[in-house]
């Protein structure tokens, strides 16, 4: 009998506590229900061109853009370009005019130095493509399955890194030929200029 008294005693405690913790859990969730509708968190704004903003400034990753002071001189670059792209024409065609010859030591250091500077521009732009170049053959190498699926199309864009990087070569050994070519002119008109001794 005591058996059974302490049987029912254990099932009365089990039963006492399963109730208490159903009770319980009903006010947790009723609880967890009103903290959600207190903390109602607002909608994320989705821009479109319907919506953006006209009187504020829109924050961007970047350079600020170009103020009013500033501007001139991006005008005066924009108006320098075509005479550049005169000068690269020439290079190419293989012809110097010599009958636009720079007359003094100021404008030879300042056609020098634009060549040099251009010079500087090509070999960062080469340098830019190689490191691409070398992004997209690790890319490529590092997945098995784009190399079993895409070879032909790897071999295309292989092809078109490598011509382009030629390209930029070919451009840079051109514009270093042609700060040769002035500064053998400068020679020249120096020569020319000095009397003979």
């Amino acid at each position: 009998m005591r058996r059974i008294g302490y049987m029912l005693v254990v099932s009365a405690l089990v039963l006492v506590s399963a109730l208490a913790a159903v009770a319980q859990q009903e006010s947790l969730g009723d609880y967890a229900r009103a903290v959600r509708q207190e903390k109602r968190l607002p909608a994320k704004m989705v821009y479109t061109n319907d919506n953006l903003p006209t009187t504020t400034t829109i924050s961007v990753v970047g350079p600020p853009p170009a103020t009013a002071e500033e501007k001139p001189a991006a005008e005066e670059k924009a108006a320098a370009k075509p005479q550049d792209e005169k000068a690269k024409a020439e290079q190419k065609e293989g012809k110097t005019s010599e009958n636009k010859a720079p007359q003094n030591e100021q404008e030879w250091q300042d056609q020098m130095s634009a060549q040099k500077k251009k010079i500087v521009d090509l070999e960062h732009d080469l340098d830019l493509a190689q490191r691409e170049y070398k992004l997209q053959v690790a890319q490529y190498y590092a997945d098995a399955g784009t190399q079993l699926r895409d070879q032909k199309a790897w071999a295309e864009q292989e092809a078109k890194f490598r011509a382009d990087l030629a390209d930029k070569q070919k451009q840079i050994d051109e514009a270093k030929a042609g700060l040769q070519d002035m500064e053998e002119q400068q020679r020249q008109q120096e020569a020319q200029k000095s009397p003979l001794q």
